[in-house]
């Protein structure tokens, strides 16, 4: 009887959402044709398709600029995900965002033909809804011998999907939309004047340091500096009681998250989200970058992170940044002079 139970109560959850799948895909498609008929043929209705990460999503957005350089009259969207959404909503670039209830709607949408063109720049593994068992292609992208499997091989992120979209591969920084409600927000937090950021877990955990070093780093920043020291993320696990440590891990949202990045001395975090909206906002970075994959010496960003203008990347070649020792981050710290020590390494 359980067994049976559990067959149909996965079979509800499938078929409802199945439904809903439908039901977005024809609430956009029709909302589409409604525009084509205001438009007459004088506006083609161009979408960009770039759902997750989010570090992606701001790496991405000079293409949007690039994208309305070659579309000045038509009308723009951008299908992403709810969740990062407000990366989007004050792009002056787009005329309108599509948000994705899930991989296969979007797959729905993709094959429908209902946009004029078309700049699909999601790959296939992260366009899966394990409800629907559907995965979304990118024969674009497979024609151009673009993968998962190479694609930093073909420069940064940003570079990757101007080659996957056509578009010149301009090396553009990076903007982030703040507004007067994200920093209204940040100055109701009445942070120090002078404070580092520091952003310690993603989602994948070859990327992370453990909470040990994390602790011994920052401890040492409290001890040797008069700097306050401002953790971002979802969640944290340190155990730090200084009255200079301050935690606002789950606190934010990616916004005020760039803005809190915006006004700190320094930024100091693994290659993740964070990294990439302190490029945005122009906060020097000590970015740790470890081997991924077959990847080795790559570099995830645009702009004066890439060139080194802006940032310090600290790398393992041998592995993950996870084995980064705390202190290579230390000597990186003061050889650089990146901020003021009560003493120098002997």
């Amino acid at each position: 009887m359980q067994k049976f139970i559990a067959l149909w109560q996965h079979r509800y959850r499938k078929y409802t959402h199945l439904l809903k799948v439908y039901l977005h895909f024809l609430k956009v498609y029709f909302k589409i044709i409604l525009l084509k008929i205001r438009f007459l043929g004088k506006r083609k209705v161009v979408a960009i398709v770039l759902t997750q990460q989010f570090g992606d999503i701001v790496a991405g957005e000079p293409i949007s600029r690039q994208i309305r350089a070659q579309h000045p009259e038509d009308y723009i969207l951008w299908i992403v995900k709810p969740i990062f959404k407000e990366l989007l909503t004050n792009n002056p670039n787009l005329d309108g965002i599509i948000e994705e209830f899930c991989a296969n709607q979007r797959r729905l949408l993709i094959n429908s033909g209902i946009f004029d063109v078309l700049y699909n720049l999601q790959f296939r593994n992260n366009s899966y809804c394990s409800i629907c068992d559907t995965y979304v292609e990118n024969p674009v992208a497979d024609a151009k011998n673009i993968t998962i499997r190479n694609y930093y091989f073909q420069g940064n992120l940003l570079m990757v999907q101007q080659k996957i979209a056509g578009m010149p591969t301009d090396d553009l920084a990076p903007n982030l939309f703040v507004t007067e409600a994200h920093r209204t927000k940040v100055n109701s937090l009445q942070l120090p004047d002078k404070y580092l950021v520091v952003h310690c877990q993603s989602a994948q955990n070859s990327r992370n340091w453990d909470s040990t070093k994390w602790e011994t780093l920052i401890n040492y920043l409290l001890e040797k500096t008069d700097y306050h020291i401002v953790e971002i993320g979802l969640s944290s696990d340190l155990r730090i009681s200084d009255k200079r440590y301050i935690n606002l891990c789950g606190k934010l949202n990616l916004l005020e998250t760039g803005e809190v990045i915006r006004r700190a001395k320094l930024f100091i975090g693994i290659d993740s989200g964070p990294a990439h909206l302190a490029n945005a906002v122009g906060t020097y970075g000590v970015i740790m970058i470890g081997k991924l994959e077959d990847f080795v010496n790559h570099i995830p960003y645009s702009g004066k992170y890439k060139s080194g203008e802006n940032a310090l990347i600290l790398r393992n070649t041998e592995g993950p940044s996870a084995e980064i020792p705390v202190d290579d981050v230390i000597k990186a710290l003061h050889q650089h002079n990146l901020i003021p020590f009560s003493h120098q390494l002997s």
